[in-house]
């Protein structure tokens, strides 16, 4: 059969070549229909070239195809990939052109494989030489073909030069971030979502006496004392279950224990993050043991200086030093029974011992007047607030000691002096120091009037709570007195 065309359309031709007579030919003319047919696969089928060429042609990846070891067809991005246009490389490059010297017998030995039919597919990545002469890395795939009936290899080529370049610079991260790492002298230790250590640096080596290997798997809270494990595995738990890091904020200050059982303050520091197996948090750990310890003796020290500040008032008017010991002792009382911390616990002891030191300004007669201050007097005497802050704001103390003696007359309602600061705008320590001060000058005697009692006190403190003093401090001063049997050491019965 032989198909050709004639002015009136694709013709047929079927005959019989063994015909004696030769052969027979019968012309028979395709019906519309049978045409019609014919275009449409050629419409089809240049549809499909068209198409496979945009996809080819406006591709992210190189492609390529080789014949001869020359490239007889590249597309924009292979040939962009090394700094040329297709027409300087189709037909006129082979790969051992664009590829790097070191690289080539490798290139050489993949198309080689594929042309002479050995390898079907391969896979392998070599490095490129750009028309600029810079280095690239492409990781090749590659196929057998053929191509106008001759061998050839085709494939596509993916440019790893960023990538790599970014895996380098992030393992060059990682070695930075574990030589930081290992060479800390604080402990350093990661955990899971269930509190198990997961990782450990040296640091913790030295300060919890565990090598790595030994508690990888532990859990955590092995690390803590006894009377801390219950609580913080269950804050580990909320904070795993929520994300909120700063569910273990309260574990700041822990007691930690080293493998001989031994243990140490440490002050601890916690970040929660999400790696790819899932939530971690990892703390840093210091053992402060001596800077407690030097805090203490800080203390101590500052107390002795307050109290020979405190004998030094006395020497000058008895009075408001007792009265000063007084009120301290009962402003710690009332700050531990809010379950204040023990920082604010001690700042209010200090406070309540200075409050008042700013008498030494006052003249003594003022002070011990046996009968009511008049108007001029009183405005004097109020000023104590003032000086004692000029006194106190000079000594850089861990509290707020100077605001406590300025704002201690102060009132919730706005009624007090010097400011007549209301509610929040009062420190919570100043606002202890009201009440404590209150309840002792009640109690006890005066230059101008006798005792009236701590009962009278109590009345005081009952009858203004939340219009002069905070009802949380009026609350748990009574407390103290009615049912934990608080009593000064100077008491008056009254």
């Amino acid at each position: 059969m032989v198909v050709a065309h004639t002015k009136l359309g694709l013709v047929m031709a079927v005959g019989d070549v063994n015909s004696e007579s030769g052969p027979r030919w019968q012309e028979e003319e395709l019906t519309s229909s049978g045409s019609s047919n014919l275009e449409r696969e050629l419409s089809s089928l240049k549809e499909s070239e068209e198409l496979f060429r945009l996809l080819v042609e406006s591709s992210p990846v190189g492609a390529y195809l080789i014949q001869d070891f020359k490239f007889v067809y590249v597309n924009p991005t292979f040939a962009e990939l090394f700094g040329y246009k297709p027409e300087e490389i189709v037909n006129r490059l082979g790969p051992l052109d664009l590829v790097h010297p070191d690289d080539r017998r490798k290139v050489e030995e993949n198309v080689r494989k594929r042309l002479q039919g050995e390898a079907e597919t391969v896979r392998y990545t070599a490095r490129g030489v750009r028309k600029d002469g810079t280095v690239i890395v492409g990781e090749i795939f590659g196929q057998r073909a053929t191509f106008r009936g001759r061998p050839a290899a085709v494939g596509s080529l993916v440019d790893l030069t960023e990538k790599l370049r970014l895996l380098e610079s992030l393992k060059e991260s990682e070695e930075r971030y574990r030589s930081m790492f290992q060479s800390i002298k604080d402990a350093i230790v990661t955990v899971d979502a269930d509190a198990q250590v997961v990782d450990w640096n040296k640091g913790a080596e030295r300060l919890f006496g565990y090598a790595r290997e030994e508690i990888l798997g532990q859990p955590f809270i092995r690390l803590v004392s006894e009377r801390y494990r219950g609580k913080l595995l269950a804050a580990f738990r909320r904070a795993a279950e929520s994300g909120d890091v700063r569910l273990l904020e309260e574990f700041a200050e822990i007691e930690g224990v080293r493998r001989n059982g031994t243990e140490f303050a440490a002050e601890m520091s916690i970040a929660c993050w999400k790696g790819r197996e899932g939530l971690r948090f990892t703390g840093i750990i210091r053992d402060v043991t001596e800077r407690k310890e030097a805090f203490a003796r800080l203390e101590r020290l500052l107390e002795e200086v307050v109290f020979a500040f405190s004998a030094a008032v006395e020497t000058r008017d008895p009075y408001t030093a007792r009265h000063q010991a007084n009120v301290a002792a009962l402003a710690r009382a009332i700050a531990a029974e809010m379950g204040l911390p023990e920082k604010v616990v001690k700042g209010v002891y200090f406070g309540g011992l200075l409050h008042d030191v700013g008498k030494l300004s006052i003249p003594t007669e003022i002070l011990s007047k046996p009968t009511p201050l008049t108007p001029t007097e009183r405005a004097l005497v109020e000023q104590h607030t003032l000086k004692g802050y000029e006194i106190l704001k000079r000594v850089n103390f861990p509290w707020p000691v100077a605001e406590m003696a300025l704002q201690h007359h102060e009132r919730v309602d706005g009624s007090g002096y010097p400011r007549g600061l209301k509610g929040d705008e009062i420190i919570l320590e100043a606002r202890i120091l009201a009440v404590a001060d209150v309840v002792e000058a009640i109690s006890h005697h005066r230059p101008y009037r006798p005792a009236r009692g701590t009962t009278q006190a109590l009345r005081e403190l009952e009858e203004h709570r939340g219009v002069l003093y905070d009802p949380r401090v009026v609350d748990a001063c009574l407390s103290l007195f009615r049912e934990k049997g608080f009593r000064f050491e100077t008491e008056a019965e009254v």
